[in-house]
């Protein structure tokens, strides 16, 4: 069975104990937290996920969620882009880093990260509706920037 994340399955030695379907199980009902407002919970998971398995991309996009949403905004864009660096060519990460990198006023590597999306969109690489819409949020945000 193919996931999302299949490319961290094989990193048994990053585990520590965890099987993968036990991390991924883990990293759901922190998301699960995150969408329902329990915050609190939601970072206390990710968090130990980032320790647990630290290679686990999502769960780094899982703490600059939370770092976004109480306003923390340097550990938001650190946590993006250690997301970034162990999954280059996630579009979720890159679009997290774009939003993090705007938050600190750093609008022309943004623009740079979100031209590459926009390739990927026009060539038609990209078809999941959340993806797209998030791009086109932000290029709204970029767009409007003062």
């Amino acid at each position: 069975m193919s996931t999302p994340y299949s490319q961290f399955s094989g990193s048994d030695k990053v585990k520590r104990g965890y099987s993968f379907q036990e991390i991924s199980n883990i990293y759901e009902l922190g998301r699960f937290f995150l969408e329902n407002g329990d915050i609190h919970r939601g970072e206390a998971i990710m968090l130990g996920l980032t320790h647990v398995a630290p290679e686990f991309m999502p769960s780094w996009l899982g703490l600059a969620y939370v770092n976004i949403h109480v306003g923390n905004f340097e550990q938001a864009l650190q946590a993006s882009r250690q997301a970034y660096r162990l999954d280059p060519d996630s579009l979720v990460a890159i679009l997290f880093l774009v939003s993090c990198l705007m938050s600190q006023g750093d609008y022309n590597t943004a623009g740079t990260y979100l031209g590459e999306v926009s390739d990927k969109i026009e060539g038609g690489f990209v078809t999941h509706p959340n993806v797209i819409r998030f791009y086109k949020a932000l290029l709204v945000r970029y767009q409007d920037r003062k």
